[in-house]
């Protein structure tokens, strides 16, 4: 089996699962569920086949970072952490959903590093 078999068979993105992005110059941002979704194609069911550990949140002024760890294949077949970022506090505004969203941010990352989209 080829080392780049992986990554060749999920590097290309279905373009009907990403959006524009307005924001930092703008971009294109892919689906994290779409990530997920062809993590589970390659691997398996989440829990069984591949999956992440999610540290303990770090907060730092109004930024909220959690460490991420992926494994596939076997438990002990690890990498990371990765830390994902988000805010969770805009001046007196908290956002409930801060530790979700750096969750998905630090998962998408590492899902990346294995050549998803």
């Amino acid at each position: 089996m080829s080392k780049m078999a992986l990554w060749d068979s999920v590097s290309k993105t279905d373009p009907s699962y990403t959006k524009k992005v307005n924001q930092r110059g703008g971009f294109t941002a892919i689906g994290a569920n779409y990530q997920i979704m062809m993590a589970t194609q390659a691997f398996g069911p989440i829990g069984v086949g591949w999956g992440y550990i999610a540290g303990a949140p770090i907060f730092h002024d109004a930024l909220l970072f959690v460490p991420v760890t992926l494994w596939h294949g076997d438990r002990s077949n690890t990498f990371g952490p990765m830390l994902g970022c988000e805010e969770w506090k805009t001046g007196s505004r908290l956002d409930s959903d801060a530790g979700k969203k750096a969750t998905t941010d630090a998962l998408t990352k590492l899902l990346s590093q294995l050549g998803f989209n």
